[in-house]
This record gives structure tokens, sequence and C-alpha cells, in this order.
């Protein structure tokens, strides 16, 4: 290995499952300096941004499985979960639940289900290579602390994300070799924003681009960590009523929306974020 390519971090690996979306294909312009870069996606390859991709769906166990293998990773892996969608959910707006957790199946297997396929294989990655070392890194929102209703599947599946991270760091078998980092972000903007909410204005609304400046530091360093940070771009018109009250969350998703406040007719279609 060459001094330069120490000095740029080539022996590192850089794993993005969900590297077509937004913040995806920004992360990998901003990572792919760091290291060996392998995108991942359910459909077929749509950046023009070098590096090793692999078409896989993530709630195929044996899809992941097969796709992993093929990897050539490094003793210092870092994986980035950015897969998982969004529903906006009330009365006009049902969720599906067939085993009657409270949650919508295709909110929680898109966000959880898909990482608990990953996870074993991660690991079993670490215990065949003793001196590996793995940084785990998700996507969550600023809003999942205030559980808002119109949302309470994706931040329920958000925060069982985060329990597994704690639970795969704090795991003694593994622990000074596994970093996780959360990343909560307030609204972004991007392809998925243009169709949940097409009218908000994007004065407050955070760019891709300054999400992963924000979060690159705390992505690319060599502590052993478990780490939560926020980004957001706050609205000094929001007081914290805006987030606690039922009635104005609700009116203000719907007028950006369809501008018609809560004579809205049909559901926002699932998004991946």
């Amino acid at each position: 290995m060459t001094l330069k390519e120490k000095m740029f971090g080539k022996e590192r690996t850089i794993v993005i499952a969900g590297i077509n979306g937004d913040l995806g294909r920004n992360y990998a312009k901003a990572l792919a300096e760091h290291g060996t870069l392998y995108g991942l996606s359910r459909g077929s390859k749509k950046i023009n941004i070098a590096c090793s991709y692999r078409s896989v769906d993530f709630l195929d166990s044996k899809q992941v499985k097969d796709a992993f293998s093929t990897l050539d990773l490094s003793d210092e892996v870092v994986y980035l979960h950015l897969i998982g969608k969004f529903r906006f959910e009330d009365e006009r707006h049902p969720i599906k639940d067939t085993n009657a957790d409270g949650l919508d199946d295709e909110i929680f297997s898109s966000n959880v289900t898909t990482f608990m396929n990953i996870k074993p294989v991660l690991m079993n990655y670490l215990n065949e290579n003793p001196n590996a070392r793995l940084k785990l890194v998700g996507v969550g929102s600023t809003s999942d602390i205030y559980r808002v209703p119109f949302w309470n599947s994706f931040s329920a599946s958000k925060n069982e994300l985060r329990k597994e991270f704690r639970k795969i760091f704090g795991h003694p078998h593994y622990f000074g070799r596994i970093s996780t980092l959360m990343v909560n972000v307030s609204t972004v903007t991007g392809k998925q924003l243009d169709s949940e909410r097409p009218f908000i204005s994007r004065e407050y609304c955070l760019d891709p681009e300054e999400v992963v400046k924000a979060s690159l530091p705390y992505i690319i360093d060599n502590k052993s960590s478990s780490l939560e940070i926020s980004v957001i771009k706050p609205n000094p018109s929001f007081e914290e009523e805006a987030f606690l009250s039922i009635s104005q969350i609700k009116n203000r998703w719907y007028k950006q929306y369809l501008r018609i406040g809560e004579q809205i007719k049909m559901a926002p279609p699932n998004q991946k974020v």
C-alpha cells in the first residue's frame, strides 16, 4: 500500500446500502476518497460515481448474504444503512398491521428487517477476522423523540434500529471493535420531499450535502463509540407546540402536500428515506 493510499484511507472499505437515494449519492461522493467504495441498492445503478455496485433486495436474506460474499472487505469496514420507507398515517391513511404490533408492516420491514438481514453477515465477518473493525451508520429523524402519531411506525422502527446499534456496540465479544452512529436529521430536500410535501417551503430544509458535511467527521474517525448526532436547520417561527400539537402537525402536513388542509383525498405514496 502506498503512502498516498494510507493518507486517504484506502485500507478502509465503505459499503453504502441505499446508494441510489439522495443521501446515498451524496455520501458516495464524499466518501469515495476515504476508502474502497461499494454501492448497494435494490434496482440498477443510477449514480455516475465510481464504485463497485451490487443490486440486492435487503428483504431477502439469501440475496444479502450472496451479495456480501462478493465484496472484498478490508480490516476496517464502514457500513451505511440508508434503507427504509416513510408513511404518513392517520384515519384516512391506515396502516397494514398483520401481526398486530401496532406498526405498519412495510415501514417496519423496510427499516428494521433489512438491517436484521445484514447483521449476521457483518457479525460473521468480525468472527472470521479477529483484527477487523466495523462502524455502523444509520439515519433517523430529529422528530423521533416526539413520537408523532402520524409517523409512529417510522419512529418506532428507527428506535428499534437504535436499540440494535446499542446492543451490538455493547456486546462483550465485539466491544472495542464496533462503533455506531445514528444521524438524526430534520427535513431534507430531494425526491422524497418532492413527492411527500411538494408545497413545503425549502427555506429551512436541509440539503443532502449539509447532512453529509455535518456527519462526515464522525463517520471517518477511528474512535470506538456509540453516538447520535442531530443535523438541523431550525425554523425560528416554530415554537415547541409546532411539534407537540396534533392539530398543528396534521394541518401543516396536509397543506404541504396538496395545499388544501384537511380536504386531502389521497395518501402520500410510500417513499424511501
